[in-house]
């Protein structure tokens, strides 16, 4: 028998527990009712439900496996509310009611958290219903009466924490959801055990209400026969809503290319062994996160996606900054984040912009930092922090000591060399004369090219080049006079590439002492991320910006 995350909040009610809090997002709200309601059949158990909006009592029941509903008359609600408390009378006929059974009552959390005193009558109907709960407690130990609260984002105020065990629906183990895909019936009977782990490793940090919406979703469009296609069909399926439910950019492991930072590749090759079960075996584990430290356009974005390529593993993308525009939501956020990375285990989890979410220096950056720190500290998962930064004077001293983010790597302005590679990288999307290592121009047009592009970042490499590009179709191929079978290849020129340089101000000489200033401080504490220009396209064969 598989053990889920309801048997544990059974467990906690068995107890006897007259209040928990419970945390079970919004897409499991009807399977939790569900289960409540078929856990106190089992047992004899009335079961009821109330909430704000309607403000009756709702007896709850399991009939075949659907859940049921009727009118409990014998709470009555205030016809004439003069006072917010009288919103929340179902506290004070919970309390004396002379019955027996688990009363499930929803979203009360923003009532009971920590509120501005500022918030005069927030503040007073959040003691009084705070209180009410206390006297639930006092008053129905050992009563055969639960108090369930439930919501979907848990939080308590310290004050009355301490007096409420609390339960979260964890995201389902892969035995769950096998378990559950099986009793489903969704997927066709021809399914092996092999098929029915492959289905449910794609479904894994997904919770089971969605899993089995998006299995119905894909069925309308493939043959699940095919348990390939049905996989691939299913992973689309849980990035997209993953995307949605979490405000990320979950990205499955790209195929791209990366001009230089070789040495800071070398480390993510051997941070890749360390996933393996040999490693495992002698205690090693991945770093708990690597720092990429530079001015803007430098590539940190693109290094993360390529870390996640060298290492084969997902890449989760968040802008760290965002986080602070939840308000007070953005604690609950990081949390649920975290725990979604350590249900995925081997994964990457990017911070873009890490440094913007400390530049106000305000509670809400330390609150987050902390817990980002002390799930860093105590996590045991297979999972690899990366962050960029801009700058470090930014961050928080303890942010950057080791055991937090072991590695720091500058990721400076491109040299010669790393230069000469971005433009042709770029340069293939257009110019098929460039795919295949092909190099159409000589050494002279690129010396004029890299001499021209000093200071550049490979950001604005990219730009020069897709400028060029749009440019040479404007005036050579967009017209009517090409036959739609018979369209000329692209080809780039030097002049098209150099007029576009001329347009264009880089940053690094624009901003020329705040890029210097980045530049300095990432230099004093980072590791070098490419090694020294031995190009032949290098000065003398030293590294022109160290």
């Amino acid at each position: 028998m598989i053990k889920t995350s309801f048997d544990s909040l059974i467990s906690i009610i068995q107890d006897k527990h007259s209040i928990i809090a419970c945390e079970n997002p919004l897409q499991e709200r009807y399977r939790f009712l569900l289960n409540t309601a078929k856990w106190c059949e089992t047992t004899s158990t009335p079961c009821y439900l109330w909430n704000l909006n309607e403000d009756k009592l709702i007896q709850l029941n399991c009939e075949e496996d659907r859940l049921s509903i009727s009118k409990c008359d014998e709470y009555q609600p205030l016809s004439n509310k003069q006072n917010r408390e009288d919103y929340f009378q179902i506290l004070n006929f919970w309390k004396n009611y002379e019955g027996q059974g688990i009363l499930i009552i929803e979203n009360l959390f923003p009532w009971i958290q920590s509120v501005d005193m500022r918030e005069t009558e927030f503040f007073i109907v959040s003691e009084w219903v705070k209180s009410s709960l206390l006297n639930i407690k006092l008053h129905n130990q050992n009563q055969n009466k639960t108090t369930l609260l439930l919501g979907s984002s848990l939080q308590i105020s310290n004050d009355i924490a301490a007096e409420i065990p609390t339960w979260y629906n964890e995201l389902p183990t892969i035995g769950e959801i096998i378990n559950e895909l099986q009793l489903s019936r969704l997927l066709p009977n021809s399914y092996t055990d092999t098929d029915y782990i492959k289905i449910g490793s794609a479904g894994i940090g997904l919770y089971l209400s969605n899993i089995l919406n998006g299995i119905r979703e894909i069925k309308k469009n493939i043959d699940l026969n095919n348990i390939d296609t049905a996989t691939q069909s299913f992973l689309k399926y849980k990035v997209n809503l993953l995307n949605k439910l979490y405000n990320i950019e979950f990205v499955q492991p790209p195929k791209i290319e990366i001009g230089g930072l070789e040495l800071m590749q070398e480390s993510v090759k051997k941070f890749k062994r360390l996933l393996t079960p040999r490693a495992k075996q002698y205690n090693l584990k991945v770093p708990k996160g690597m720092m990429l430290v530079g001015p803007p356009g430098t590539g940190k974005s693109h290094s993360a996606k390529a870390c996640s390529q060298q290492m084969g593993i997902p890449l989760i993308m968040v802008d760290w900054g965002n986080f602070r525009s939840f308000g007070i939501a953005a604690e609950a956020k990081l949390t649920k984040l975290l725990k979604l990375a350590d249900t995925l285990n081997q994964t990457i989890i990017y911070f873009d912009d890490f440094d913007k979410g400390f530049a106000g220096d305000d509670d809400l950056s330390k609150r987050l930092a902390g817990k980002l720190l002390t799930w860093m500290q105590e996590r045991t998962s297979d999972v690899f922090v990366i962050a960029s930064v801009n700058r470090m004077e930014w961050l928080p001293p303890e942010l950057t000591r080791a055991g937090r983010f072991d590695y720091i790597y500058k990721v400076d302005l491109p040299n010669n060399g790393e230069r000469h590679t971005i433009f042709k990288i770029n340069a293939a999307k257009f110019d098929k004369r460039f795919q295949n290592g092909g190099d159409p121009w000589s050494e002279d047009d690129w010396r004029r090219i890299i001499k021209a592009s000093y200071r550049c970042v490979g950001a604005e490499i990219q730009t020069m080049v897709e400028r060029a590009a749009s440019t040479i179709f404007h005036n050579n191929i967009s017209g009517d006079k090409w036959d739609e079978f018979d369209y000329p290849p692209l080809e780039l020129t030097i002049e098209a590439i150099l007029e576009e340089r001329r347009q264009m101000n880089p940053l690094a000489i624009r901003e020329a002492d705040r890029v210097e200033s980045m530049r300095d401080k990432a230099d004093a504490q980072g590791l070098p991320s490419s090694p020294i220009d031995d190009s032949i396209y290098a000065n003398n064969n030293i590294e022109i910006f160290g």
